[in-house]
């Protein structure tokens, strides 16, 4: 018959391991392409929808954003992502149809900060804006 109390140290080193194990791995996607990109889509699905809850979860207590979109609908825009500029930072275009028909293009920068496993919004800063002239 084992000890218990050797069975009970050995199920706490490997639950210590497992745990640590999930924190690292969680901390190696938070700094990923692709969480960086999924935090432009994820903040613009939320805006979209009027979804506060996510809003506030992606966004940091200082968030500013100096876009003026105005309202979105589902479907109404499209996102494209340019890399990151700076460290922490992540360029993106947005497309969008304006309430008079034609479409627009808005260039911003999506600053970024990493709080504790998770990454928040903390500014948008709009670059340049542009209308659509023809295809």
């Amino acid at each position: 018959m084992r000890n218990p109390t050797r069975v009970l140290i050995g199920v706490g080193a490997g639950v210590l391991a497992l745990v640590i194990a999930v924190i690292v791995a969680l901390s190696v996607y938070s700094g990923s392409e692709e969480a960086k990109t999924s935090l432009v889509v994820k903040y613009f699905r939320a805006l979209a929808s009027g979804d506060e809850v996510a809003l506030d979860e992606l966004t940091s207590s200082a968030f500013q954003s100096d876009l003026g979109l105005g309202p979105l609908g589902r479907d109404s825009y499209e996102l494209f992502e340019f890399g990151e500029p700076v460290p922490g930072t992540i360029r993106f275009l947005i497309v969008l149809d304006d309430p008079s028909g034609t479409r627009r293009a808005i260039m911003a920068d999506m600053a970024y900060k990493k709080h504790g496993l998770v990454q928040r919004v903390e500014s948008i800063r709009r670059i340049e804006g542009g209308k659509s002239i023809g295809k």
